[in-house]
């Protein structure tokens, strides 16, 4: 007999849904959506519209780990820095607003955090891990000034030329004159000064680590904590052209019981020993090298905060996996990202709406320089390169979806793009298979046919289904426009599958299912049998593994059976039941249309003997006729027995001072399982077989009766059962003495 864990399955019976073989649609339209797809040079806003990326141009590749600062001068010349690949030097590159990328100085250092350029166009290169600054004019490097401290993390310029510097590991900052003459400007009682802007009015902005602190510092060198961050670093600030702050603060959330660890970074081994370099008067003596070089950047995440003009603090984007590196605020006053770890830039475009413009083909996007034609340039990590994006759109791009499972092998139909495009500046491509990845066993993708509403993408019948569309900026549409797409829905339609029988079982006898209300809503009363001396069972509990049981209400002579049914496309399904005895070929019809996988039926009305029970179970009515599936399985046999057992030489004889009786019960069909007595009507009292096992259909009983009870005349009843709760009675006199 097969068995399963019943009350889970039937609980889904009962409460799922029909469903059918309906045509559906397979829509994607929100960022979650698409997110989960491939771009190539196509945008996704965070309400799911897909646009054209910016163009991107690779403008310097240095092979290096990392690049991690960039500055511009009045003449739209790049600056950035990295290590030289052919010394232990750090390399100065420019990028002149044609592209055209060349080395213009070398300077002794691991890794160049800040840049910075001065009014009349020198590069000012701050070096870790010594803290030092080089000033470069004309290709010609010379040191500007040494810190005491281990890393210059930022640098800014006043209206008076006067050179500010975050520091690190003291998180001092300072300020030199054009001279290079370093004085402290502000010791912030933090670790690390990691970011740093100055305003039109020269006051300077500040952002620490590990207490995530926005200072704002006068000129007179006065600090107000602005902010402070529920992270633990503020990596970058920018400020809009209307005079709003924004700033990117990182790492674990203060309160979670985190603990953040530094960014993955290559590891760097420590530099040699310099050559002595004597300071200015008046400067002090250069630091010791430190032992090593990593940016580091806590885990954990990023906010954004915008604080407007009355300072009210407010979080306009935030993300539990990406860093923000980088702010910048481009030509149209909108707020530039650059995240890592996959190298993602994002632009805030207001109430929460951001665009992730493009993901760089790199781990970190790692500094961002706004340019006035609109476009952003900007540096990564894991290459160190430095590519420009936009102004205009890429002139073409693809996004491909996610793959589809459907569940089943379907059908597929037409497809429809909502968006907007002109011509055929936006293309469909659908393809399928039978395997969860696409391989070269999947159908060839379809032609590529104009978006629209209802095409025909011709699909052939599958499990699983994928799309891509490719958007094409039209030659005269200019740099403000493009094609868009907004959702993408294909219509299918799943194969019926046959519904199947799981599991059967035949229920205890002589029990019946209550009501399905009652079955699923217990009742809070009880009803006691009549007061007859005899011993009724108690109501029937199934145990079941799992969410319950179900209980069964005694009522003679009744039998059942139960089951577990499944259907793959979840149709709403019906029964029928059929019965016939052991050794015959007809069915009988039992019972149709049941809704239930559960049935009991009196089986007074049939002959004693052993049957089994077909059931058939049909999806119809989720279905057109046409479509409808059966499936069918036969229980295990079970018996019907309303035939009560016989007792059989009934005797009683004196034995000493009291009287023994002795009596055989007799049952053709299942074994004896109860015996019982009573003296003068009363109690009835159990009473094993002389075997000591109630374990056959007959069974030799033997009683003695206390002399208390012996009197001649007194009356003993004996009662015995079978299986089934089928009963005999018989009673005897006791013997004279």
């Amino acid at each position: 007999m097969m068995r399963t864990l019943f009350a889970a399955a039937l609980a889904v019976l009962l409460l799922a849904p029909a469903y059918g073989v309906e045509t559906e649609t397979w829509r994607q339209s929100s960022f979650e959506d698409f997110a989960q797809g491939t771009r190539e040079r196509v945008a996704l806003r965070s309400d799911g519209l897909l646009t054209l990326s910016p163009e991107l141009k690779e403008l310097l590749d240095t092979s290096a780990d990392a690049i991690w600062s960039l500055a511009a001068d009045r003449k739209g010349n790049v600056y950035t820095a990295a290590p030289s690949p052919e010394s232990e030097k750090l390399r100065i590159y420019r990028i002149s607003p044609d592209g055209k990328a060349e080395s213009i100085a070398e300077v002794d250092g691991l890794a160049c955090f800040a840049l910075a350029v001065d009014a009349q166009d020198r590069v000012y290169a701050g070096v870790s891990p010594d803290a030092r600054i080089f000033r470069i004019s004309r290709g010609e490097a010379e040191l500007f000034t040494a810190l005491p401290a281990a890393y210059v993390w930022a640098m800014a310029f006043d209206s008076k030329q006067n050179l500010f510097a975050a520091t690190g590991d003291k998180g001092v900052i300072y300020r030199m004159d054009a001279a290079g003459k370093a004085s402290v400007f502000l010791e912030t009682e933090e670790t690390h000064v990691r970011s740093l802007l100055v305003d039109k009015v020269d006051r300077i902005y500040a952002g620490t680590a590990p207490g995530g602190l926005l200072l704002r510092v006068s000129p007179s060198g006065e600090s107000f904590v602005v902010y402070q961050a529920a992270r633990e670093e503020i990596t970058s600030i920018a400020l809009n052209g209307s005079g709003e702050l924004f700033l990117a603060a990182a790492g674990a959330k203060r309160g979670t019981g985190l603990r953040s660890t530094p960014a993955p970074a290559q590891p760097v081994v420590p530099p040699a020993p310099a050559p002595a370099q004597t300071a200015a008067a008046g400067q002090p003596p250069p630091p010791r090298p430190a032992p090593a070089v990593a940016r580091p950047v806590a885990a954990g995440g990023s906010d954004v905060i915008h604080i407007g003009s009355d300072g009210f603090p407010e979080t306009v984007w935030e993300s539990d996996r990406d860093i923000v590196y980088a702010l910048a605020v481009d030509a149209a006053n909108r707020v530039v990202l650059g995240t890592g770890n996959e190298g993602g830039l994002v632009r805030l475009e207001g109430d929460r709406l951001y665009t992730s413009l493009l993901e760089a083909r790199a781990e970190q996007i790692t500094a961002l320089l706004p340019m006035p034609d609109g476009a952003v340039v900007f540096s990564t990590a894991n290459i160190g390169k430095v590519h420009k994006a936009g102004p205009a759109p890429a002139q073409t791009g693809t996004f491909e979806s996610d793959v589809f499972d459907s569940g089943f092998f379907a059908r597929w139909g037409k497809l429809s793009v909502e968006g907007k495009a002109a011509g055929d500046s936006v293309a469909v491509q659908a393809r399928s298979g039978n395997v969860n990845r696409p391989q070269k066993n999947w159908s060839a993708w379809s032609s590529a046919v104009p978006a629209g509403i209802g095409i025909d993408v011709n699909v052939p019948a599958a499990r699983y289904v994928q799309w891509r569309t490719e958007l094409k900026r039209p030659e005269t549409s200019g740099s403000g426009s493009g094609p868009e797409v907004r959702a993408v829905e294909l219509a299918y339609r799943s194969r019926n599958f046959p519904p199947r029988i799981t599991a059967t079982e035949a229920t205890p006898p002589n029990y019946t299912f209550p009501p399905r209300l009652l079955a699923m809503t217990p009742s809070d009363k009880l009803t006691l049998q009549p007061l007859s001396g005899k011993a009724r069972p108690r109501p029937a509990t199934l145990p079941l593994s799992g969410a319950g049981a179900i209980s069964m209400n005694y009522s003679k002579g009744y039998v059942g059976i139960r089951w577990t049914a499944e259907d793959a496309n979840g149709d709403d399904l019906s029964y029928a039941l059929e019965i016939r005895s052991a050794g015959t070929s007809n069915w009988l019809q039992l019972v149709k249309d049941l809704e239930e996988p559960q049935y009991t039926w009196d089986s007074n009305a049939w002959p004693d003997g052993r049957y089994e029970v077909r059931i058939t179970v049909s999806d119809r009515k989720s279905n057109v006729p046409e479509e409808a599936l059966e499936g069918t399985a036969t229980t295990d046999f079970f018996t019907i027995d309303n035939t009560k057992p016989r007792v059989e030489a009934l005797a009683a004889k004196r034995v000493g001072s009291g009287v023994e009786v002795t009596w055989s019960a007799i049952d053709e069909r299942s074994p004896v399982r109860k015996a019982y007595y009573s003296v003068n009507g009363g109690d009835w009292i159990r009473i094993e077989p002389q075997t000591g096992l109630s374990d056959a259909s007959s069974l030799r009983y033997s009683l003695r009766v206390p002399e208390a009870e012996a009197a001649p005349g007194n009356v003993v009843a004996v009662r015995v059962a079978d299986e089934f709760d089928n009963e005999a009675v018989a009673s005897i006199l006791l013997p004279a003495r």
